[in-house]
């Protein structure tokens, strides 16, 4: 076998010339079949988009805000601030506008009616913008960052609340989101079409609701901090002013002169009332003494932030630390901590601290809490600590169904020892049997030439909201509905279901000093209030249903 060689056709031969033939004799091919290319299978299977995470990430966040926010959007009954933004913007025929929010709520419906729904649409879509903006916010956050802002404004249940319930506070804080993302991304790439853009969002954030005021001053405040830092730690501090203002001039007047005018066009509702007027007006509703401030601020944000937003609230101070200990260096994570200061300070000081008004304070929150989950997941230990902060997520997601679809509203009707209550009725809120009460009234008469006599509208929107289809009369004699506000009651009391009332509206001053931690534990899952509740009764009385008023006043005349 020492002189057997190979040939190509894997055959064994045994005499000496085999190799020379080898070399010299044309190979012989191997057969080959012909296949057929399945053009269709390549042209379906080829790749179009790849997915990552981080798509994949947002896609879910988007789906799920959208779900949150749109679903059964008129199942909760308007409050007083809702339903008068709603009359006015039914009223738009008149030229009298609250604010922005009201002319697109008018322009819609006059596309689509008038409904409780319908009336809540611009804010919804602002509140979708809200959880949008994080995405402008991934240059300065970072990727994670940005997902967990963007995730954390989805999931919160005060967040989604106020959007659900339109509230235009949440328009305000949406544009100063925008506004905020905007000045960020002209420290890159300014430009006049940014700084006019800059401009549009702060008149709209200044314009949309009375908040915006306190919010814009907490933001000076804290960009005054912290300009007045960096003077202290930078060298040749008046030449670095001077070229920033003569590199940055003309985009500062484009952006003061967009924001100023359109301001004054949208605030004085296209030159119709008077400037200083309206201004006085917000102002007013914006600011409150010290007093009154510090203690809605006890009463109102503080257990909403500690009861409904607490992953929010561990996470802000898991990123504040790190930021001051410098394991993130981001400039604007820097500021955050400031500007998150100076908003707690700033409303619990001065603020008027409606319930809505929290969402001010989560926003400085959500950023320093995204800050810190970036910084999370970086580290080698995010395999360890990402099961924390989804089992916050988990109870998160609870509280936030059970605050937004459990129990949306008032039930006047339970009994006093299962009566739920939540922490955002500080203010009076409408209960459902308002609603109900409202439609057996209009079942009972035909709109067309009745009407109804409401004491006091300005206390009572809800139920002009309600009876809009009635025209409004100062005579119980001369109307076809004729409605009564009754007294205020608590405990026991409040809510009697064998009273000719109705409980009309519920709100609830949580007594904190007899709460232990088994009762806070047991309201987190049960959403039942552990002390007295207030209710304010209304009568919606038909006197004679089957009357038209004319009828009615000719058999008075009879009568006498």
């Amino acid at each position: 076998m020492a002189g057997a060689d190979r040939i190509p056709d894997d055959q064994w031969r045994l005499d000496d010339k085999s190799s020379e033939r080898a070399e010299h004799e044309p190979r012989l091919a191997p057969p080959t079949t012909e296949t057929a290319v399945n053009l269709s299978h390549e042209r379906l299977t080829r790749a179009v988009y790849v997915v990552t995470t981080e798509h994949l990430g947002w896609y879910l966040i988007a789906l799920y805000a959208l779900v949150t926010r749109a679903i059964a959007l008129g199942a909760r009954p308007l409050d007083a601030t809702q339903a008068r933004d709603a009359l006015a913007a039914l009223a738009s025929g008149a030229g009298l506008h609250p604010s922005w929010v009201a002319i697109l709520q008018a322009w819609i419906f006059a596309a689509a009616g008038a409904t409780d729904a319908t009336s809540r649409i611009v804010v919804m879509l602002c509140g979708l913008l809200m959880v949008a903006s994080g995405f402008a916010m991934r240059p300065f956050i970072g990727r994670a960052g940005a997902l967990a802002f963007a995730a954390l404004i989805a999931i919160s249940p005060s967040v989604t609340y106020f959007s659900r319930g339109g509230s235009t506070a949440i328009a305000s804080l949406t544009f100063m989101m925008v506004a905020i993302a905007i000045a960020q991304s002209m420290r890159r790439q300014p430009g006049v079409i940014r700084a006019a853009g800059l401009g549009v969002a702060i008149a709209l954030w200044l314009s949309a609701d009375p908040i915006g005021y306190a919010t814009a001053a907490a933001m000076i405040v804290s960009l005054i901090v912290v300009g007045l830092g960096d003077a202290v730690r930078l060298d040749h501090r008046r030449l670095r002013l001077r070229v920033w203002w003569e590199r940055r001039r003309a985009l500062v007047i484009v952006c003061a002169l967009v924001a100023a005018g359109l301001w004054v066009f949208l605030t004085t509702a296209f030159f119709t009332r008077s400037l200083a007027t309206v201004l006085e007006y917000d102002l007013r509703a914006a600011f409150a003494r010290p007093s009154i401030a510090f203690g809605r601020a006890v009463r109102r944000s503080i257990p909403i932030l500690v009861a409904y937003e607490f992953l929010l609230t561990i996470l802000a101070i898991v990123g504040a630390f790190a930021i001051v200990s410098r394991r993130i260096g981001a400039r604007v994570a820097a500021w955050s901590v400031v500007w998150a200061i100076v908003s707690l300070l700033m409303l619990a000081t001065v603020g008027a601290n409606r319930s809505d008004a929290v969402i001010a304070i989560l926003l400085p929150l959500t950023i320093l809490g995204a800050c810190g989950l970036d910084w999370m997941h970086q580290s080698e230990r995010w395999n360890s600590i990402r099961y924390a902060v989804a089992a916050g997520v988990a109870l998160t997601l609870y509280v936030q169904f059970a605050v937004n679809f459990l129990h949306p509203a008032p039930d006047t009707s339970e009994a006093p020892w299962r009566r739920h209550a939540l922490l955002f009725w500080s203010d009076p809120t409408t209960s459902i049997q308002t609603v109900r009460e409202c439609k057996r009234a209009r079942n009972a008469l035909s709109p067309a030439g009745a009407s109804a006599m409401i004491p006091d509208d300005n206390e009572t929107p809800q139920v002009r909201w309600y009876l809009r289809d009635f025209a409004l009369t100062d005579s119980p004699a001369a109307a076809n509905i004729v409605v009564t506000i009754g007294k205020t009651q608590s405990g026991a009391l409040a809510g009697n279901p064998d009273a000719p009332q109705i409980g009309f509206e519920e709100w609830w001053t949580p007594d904190f000093g007899t709460l232990t931690i088994a009762g806070a534990i047991r309201y987190l899952l049960t959403q039942r209030a552990w002390s007295d509740i207030e209710i304010r009764d209304l009568e919606i009385a038909i006197p004679r249903p089957d009357s038209t008023p004319s009828a009615r006043s000719r058999g008075e005349i009879d009568d006498k």
